[in-house]
């Protein structure tokens, strides 16, 4: 017998120019693959995905023709008490739907999976209505989301209650921020709350603030690439001092790089260190929540550091000369 390999029969599409149609017979070969795994089939197998669509324009409750449509979420997981307390708030005001990571996705960032297939889960929620988990970000869900899912847009996102106040910088590395960004980078108006940490939470204060939140955007709206945070003290509601629209504060971080070592002797690290604190300056979202206040602070994916630009051109940007 020859060595020489006998040539694979020609695929269907194969002999198009650059390769039409290679790509459509890749997918359904992968779709064949994922039915003898058993892995979740999307929504998209079921009907056609839908196309995005605009928000509705922002008007006084009572002028809309129809409930609007809220996306829950959060970075702390499908099971978290803070997520089912912001959705039992805002139901009244429209149809809400629940989608979450399936587990604790605490400081990810802005974190989206694109290298793996996400999975996605009915659930059963402790009230015993329904959500979704997703095996992946809280970007990765709101993404979903958006992507048409769930086969309808969406006029309002809404994340958290987080364990644990967001102020300053911390924006940087939440989660719950970062979903309610990309709700924003998709064309829909969106909040982030968070609650400072403590044992036994109680989160009706901060379930309250974002009924208040989610009423007042979908009455007045936000621009593009605006979105808000809102941080909400450890107190009971008759200890509230009431609202105060924020600027960003500066956290001061105390992390410390802790070493360990493993049964074999080989050195692991934690970071870890005690919780950060923060510079209370007067107007501040640090300072408006050590003061038993509520603090709103609006922000925006456009991170232009606009008093440098000036500086950077007067700068001298010339490449080196070769040789």
């Amino acid at each position: 017998m020859s060595g020489a390999r006998r040539p694979r029969p020609a695929r269907p599409g194969a002999d198009r120019p650059d390769g039409e149609g290679r790509h459509d017979i890749t997918r359904v070969e992968r779709r064949d693959v994922d039915r003898e795994r058993g892995e979740p089939l999307a929504h998209r197998e079921r009907g056609a995905t839908r196309p995005r669509a605009t928000t509705r324009q922002a008007r006084p409750l009572a002028e809309w023709d129809t409930r609007p449509r809220i996306l829950i979420t959060n970075d702390d997981g499908i099971e978290s008490r803070g997520l089912l307390s912001l959705k039992q708030a805002l139901e009244p005001l429209g149809d809400v739907t629940v989608v979450a990571p399936d587990t604790n996705q605490s400081t990810v960032g802005h974190q989206k999976t694109l290298m793996r297939p996400l999975r996605v889960r009915e659930r059963k929620l402790a009230d015993g209505s329904r959500g979704y988990s997703v095996d992946g970000s809280p970007t990765d869900a709101v993404s979903l989301a958006f992507l048409g899912y769930f086969g309808v847009t969406f006029d309002l996102v809404a994340s958290g209650i987080n364990y644990g106040a967001n102020l300053g910088d911390d924006i940087t590395y939440s989660g719950t921020v970062s979903a309610a960004m990309e709700a924003v980078i998709n064309g829909c108006p969106a909040f982030a709350v968070s609650q400072e940490y403590y044992q036994h939470p109680d989160f009706s204060l901060a379930a309250a603030a974002a009924h208040t939140a989610a009423v007042n955007i979908l009455e007045h709206g936000l621009g593009p690439g605006e979105l808000i945070n809102i941080n909400v003290p450890a107190i009971r509601a008759e200890e509230c001092e009431g609202f105060e629209v924020t600027r960003m504060g500066q956290r001061i971080y105390l992390d410390q790089l802790i070493e360990r070592l493993d049964p074999r002797g080989i050195p692991y690290y934690w970071i870890g260190g005690p919780p950060p604190s923060g510079l209370a300056e007067p107007g501040t979202d640090f300072h408006a929540v050590v003061n038993r206040r509520i603090a709103v602070t609006p922000i925006q994916l456009d991170l232009t550091a606009r008093r440098l630009i000036g500086r950077l051109r007067s700068w001298e940007w010339r490449l080196p000369d070769e040789g």
